[in-house]
């Protein structure tokens, strides 16, 4: 009796557990009513699995008028029952957001010249990030899904999420739309049935990726193995393709894309929502094909202004003045036979929305480091072709609008391979655009001797326990993101000492982006290795960061970088881009001194390629000289404040204050002025930026709007003053 009353305690102690465990797990399934009642049977089993593996998921059908509805229910469930994470079925609402391009890697659309339809960023941050805070503007009048949304000023200037989140939007209309998304759940619940693991992988690196850099490219055998060490087995369990090694590399990237066994594929791009460019004009040892493929971009090119009804003999006269050339090269632009044939050798230049349901991709999780190949705003778009396909792609991590190529797509990725979800590791990595298309759940299997890390955990001892414990790198990287978060106030040295004492590429960069957010000199310091990093990628962005500060004390490295790196084409541009950042009386004479005490072969040549490259730069330089300048045209001076967002011009900070003190100035000058001034976020001049932005903000009788973008820029700076 004694030992069944035992029995019994310890199977309701179970049960409990287990309950609590669910409970402490949640996830919100989010779908309009019509696609509910067309995909319930789906939906359902998509819910019934979740709860098996220990979420406790819910539906929420609705009608849902605004994206404000949603993330109120998001909220209150995130704080009722610890909400993990959710997706959103169908015709859900899109959250279009305005003022808010410092949170993207490159988009900076003119929101005043173009539509909000154009110049706002698709994003479910709105979704997942509970602390931003935004101001209604309205809904799209053609398309009731959008709904635009100003980030205040007083909003957090920094995203991080509170939950992972991902879209299931369908390519189709109607009943097609839904056939799309049962036919998703019944692939989805089949490979997850499989238990696969992790261990098969292809990387691509297309035509203008890292403008063509081999010392870029090669750079990704060496991270991914870091992360991936499982998937470097034999010769195809990890293959690195870029566009060079054939003409037209199109059947060998589809070719790849069917193979079964991938698990996870990443392309390294251009795009659009309807195209990825894999190759450009294709590779030839023969003059014959390279004048060929010259004269199809004049044909084009003829075709396209013959469509604007433009006056194509002015402009082929021109061509043929400029480049020397015949009236032959435009033969044929509006032959129909030409036309196909140019038609059908320009998209096997890349993959379009039409090949992807021919080639039915396989690989588990699709990675688009490119622009717009996730933009789910359009009705068809790259991503989302990718997860409705026949095969059994299942997860595509796409952006909605155009991206930095000077960014990481695989910060963290290893986390992949070790177990966790696309949406666990996505919730540690998004910015505004980058989007999960597909069940953010899903997972590969894990290593069963493989302990899994709480990712939940706020306690400083238990991250510091993992930082030293932990053997993968990205697990360690992690602890230090928790570390960064919990404002663990031993943080800044502890990430100089795991910089100076990794031997991983993707650890030393995760203390580069943490440590550039304290303001204490350590980063500052750190630039000076780190621009000789043997990762290409670090030594690139700590050469664009010594820039971005602006002290003169850089210049010595700056120079080096541009005279000594000429084979490395990304870290030498952000050094010629640091140019009319520094002091360049100071900079030629260093770069004078160097090149002469050098073992360059040609010195004079160097020299002269040098300083007319400081002299192209101080061009734009004088554009900031106007922003200033009463005397000057409002537009020219207007100008001077946008080019602001990509060229901090430290020297002229004072000029700018000036400007934004004084109230007899243009006052649409006076805002634009005072949010370009917050893309001086590593400046050293970023303090006073804060002071003088803060001081105006309090004077009696401000416009709000101007008193607004100049608190709104001192809390982007404060960001990076820890």
């Amino acid at each position: 009796m004694i030992r069944k009353i035992l029995l019994f305690l310890m199977a309701s102690t179970l049960s409990l557990l287990t309950s609590l465990e669910a409970a402490e797990r949640s996830f919100a399934i989010i779908v309009d009513i019509d696609t509910y009642k067309a995909c319930k049977t789906e939906i359902d089993s998509y819910k019934m699995l979740l709860q098996k593996e220990g979420m406790n998921a819910f539906i929420l059908d609705r009608n849902w008028n605004n994206p404000q509805q949603i993330k109120d229910e998001l909220v209150s469930r995130y704080n009722d029952s610890g909400l993990e994470g959710a997706i959103f079925i169908g015709q859900v609402p899109i959250a279009m957001i305005s003022d808010a391009q410092h949170f993207t890697s490159a988009f900076k659309m003119d929101q005043e010249k173009y539509p909000m339809s154009q110049s706002s960023v698709p994003s479910d941050r709105f979704y997942d990030d509970f602390d931003l805070k935004f101001d209604y503007l309205s809904q799209d009048k053609e398309n009731k899904l959008f709904h635009y949304y100003s980030l205040r000023w007083d909003s957090p200037q920094k995203i991080s999420c509170d939950i992972y989140s991902g879209r299931l939007k369908p390519t189709r209309k109607g009943e097609e739309g839904y056939m799309q998304i049962r036919d998703y759940f019944k692939k989805l619940l089949a490979e997850r049935a499989t238990e696969n693991k992790m261990d098969v992988l292809v990387s691509y690196t297309g035509e203008g990726s890292f403008s063509n850099s081999l010392t870029a490219w090669k750079e990704e055998g060496i991270t991914l193995r870091e992360q991936f060490p499982q998937a470097f087995t034999n010769a195809n369990s990890s293959k690195f393709l870029m566009f060079y090694m054939y003409p037209s590399m199109k059947q060998s990237v589809i070719e790849e894309l069917r193979r079964d066994e991938v698990d996870l594929m990443l392309f390294h791009e251009h795009g659009t929502p309807d195209r990825q460019y894999l190759t450009g004009i294709p590779l030839s040892k023969g003059s014959d094909d390279n004048i060929e493929a010259a004269r199809r971009l004049f044909r084009n090119s003829l075709r396209k202004e013959i469509q604007k009804k433009g006056d194509t003999e002015m402009l082929k006269q021109s061509w043929m003045n400029y480049y020397k050339i015949d009236s032959t090269w435009f033969a044929g632009v509006s032959d129909p036979a030409q036309i196909k044939k140019d038609s059908l050798d320009d998209i096997n230049m890349g993959i379009v929305l039409e090949d992807v349901p021919n080639i039915n991709p396989n690989p588990r999780v699709v990675i688009f480091d490119a622009c717009f190949n996730g933009d789910f705003r359009e009705d068809s778009f790259i991503g989302g072709e990718y997860i409705f396909a026949k095969g059994k792609t299942l997860v595509a991590i796409g952006n909605s609008v155009n991206v930095l190529q000077d960014k990481s797509a695989s910060d963290l990725l290893g986390l992949l391979g070790l177990g966790y979800s696309v949406g666990e590791w996505a919730q540690l990595t998004n910015i505004l655009e980058s989007h999960i298309i597909g069940d953010p759940t899903f997972l590969f299997k894990s290593d069963a001797s493989v302990k899994r890390i709480n990712l939940k955990s706020k306690d400083n001892a238990y991250w510091l326990k993992v930082l030293k414990r932990a053997q993968h790198p990205d697990i360690k990287g992690v602890a230090l993101q928790k570390l960064f978060t919990l404002h663990y106030p031993s943080l800044p040295q502890l990430l100089v000492d795991t910089y100076n004492s990794s031997p991983y590429y993707m650890l030393r960069l995760q203390v580069y982006h943490l440590l550039q957010f304290y303001n204490d000199g350590k980063f500052e310091e750190l630039l000076k290795n780190s621009v000789y990093d043997p990762y290409e990628f670090i030594r690139r962005k700590s050469t664009f960061s010594m820039g971005r500060i602006g002290k003169d004390e850089y210049i010595p490295y700056i120079a080096s970088v541009f005279i000594n790196d000429y084979l490395d084409e990304r870290v030498r541009f952000n050094a010629e881009f640091c140019f009319d950042l520094v002091d360049q009386n100071m900079l030629k004479k260093e770069g004078e001194m160097q090149i002469m005490n050098s073992t360059l072969y040609n010195k004079e040549k160097s020299l002269s390629e040098f300083n007319a490259r400081v002299a192209s730069r101080a061009g734009m330089a004088k554009l900031s000289i106007d922003v200033a300048n009463k005397e000057q045209k409002m537009s020219s001076r207007l100008l001077g404040v946008s080019i602001l967002r990509n060229n901090c011009y430290h020297a002229m900070v004072d000029s700018y204050l000036k400007v934004l003190a004084d109230p007899a100035d243009d006052l649409n000058l006076r805002i634009k002025l005072a949010e370009s001034l917050g893309w001086f976020t590593l400046s050293y001049r970023k303090t006073d930026i804060i002071s003088a932005c803060k001081s105006i903000a309090a004077e009696n009788g401000l416009d709000q709007k101007l008193k607004n973008e100049l608190l709104k820029t001192a809390n982007r700076l404060e960001v990076y003053m820890r």
